[in-house]
């Protein structure tokens, strides 16, 4: 019998290792290898709107998801070590870069509060939204009201003048309307393309990107007051990752190039760079900061 027990012990045991070996080679795929560059912006030009183009990551790694602080003086982005990531910041001026969050909890998406004092991040401890004081950044509170609603989250946009939250859900590939201080919910829509929402700017609206019945991949806006959907320009490509600009226009990265859109502008999107021309290849997701001056585009380097 207690042949038996040490057998089913050492089964027990055996199988969890292959379950734990297993969780941790799907954390690999979901924490790619990534880098961060970052280039001066000049939106006044029509082409060579990029110089610089520097790697301000340099490591193996996930270093992805970049968002600049409001003074475009900085900007937060999320690093995996081993099979976790956490929240860190890169300051421009001196090229530092420096840990926010400490906690055994997985934290991503992160985006500074309007007055860069708190932080709110996407984190497994709910797999929902959650902010918390830059002084207490490991005790975070639920950003979401209805505390009831525990659909994986994937990206979201915050929009603390009204308090809407826009998110994407991971498992459902669909967005929701959900506000940090009521119970209302509100589907938008299902067949929602894996991209981060936005507040469009000057605006309460949100973008977010659908695939039509169609195929076509659309991005499109939503007012959280009227609940209605209006479809603004067509993706350019498959990359489904864009960023708007302070202008308005939006940027989107296809094949290592740029492209800019521009309301009542052109009827399509014109290419503005060619990233590979400094160095990088793979890029897709992209940010700019709020003083226009500067861009953060994640991909690899060319030479990797």
């Amino acid at each position: 019998m207690k042949l038996l027990l040490r057998l089913t012990i050492s089964a027990f045991f055996a199988i969890s290792c292959s379950i734990a070996a297993q969780e941790a080679e799907k954390l690999k795929v979901i924490y790619p290898e990534t880098e961060i560059f970052l280039f001066d912006l000049d939106l006044e030009k029509d082409k060579e709107v990029l110089s610089g183009g520097k790697n301000v990551t340099l490591r193996e790694g996930y270093d992805n998801q970049p968002y600049f602080t409001k003074g475009s003086d900085s900007f937060l982005f999320s690093r995996g070590d081993d099979y976790q990531t956490d929240v860190y910041e890169y300051f421009l001026s001196s090229g530092e870069t420096k840990r926010v969050t400490h906690s055994d909890a997985t934290e991503f998406s992160p985006t500074p509060f309007p007055d860069n004092k708190s932080i709110a991040f996407v984190s497994n401890r709910s797999a929902s939204i959650w902010y918390g004081s830059r002084d207490d950044i490991d005790n975070p509170k639920w950003a979401q009201a209805a505390n009831d609603n525990r659909e994986p989250i994937g990206y979201y946009a915050w929009n603390h003048k009204t308090g809407d939250i826009l998110y994407w859900s991971q498992y459902g590939f669909s967005v929701s309307l959900v506000h940090e201080s009521s119970q209302n919910y509100h589907f938008v829509t299902g067949n929602a393309v894996p991209s981060t929402p936005y507040i469009i700017p000057g605006t309460n609206n949100f973008s977010f990107v659908h695939r039509q019945t169609n195929g076509q991949v659309w991005i499109k806006e939503f007012n959280p007051k009227t609940k209605a959907v209006r479809p603004i320009i067509t993706t350019v490509g498959e990359n489904s990752n864009y960023c708007w600009t302070p202008d308005g226009s939006i940027l989107m990265i296809e094949n290592n190039m740029l492209y800019r859109w521009i309301p009542d502008g052109e009827d399509d999107w014109v290419q503005i760079a060619d990233l590979s021309k400094f160095g990088i290849k793979n890029a897709n997701r992209l940010a700019v900061s709020p003083n226009a001056k500067k861009l953060a585009v994640v991909g690899l380097p060319n030479g990797d």
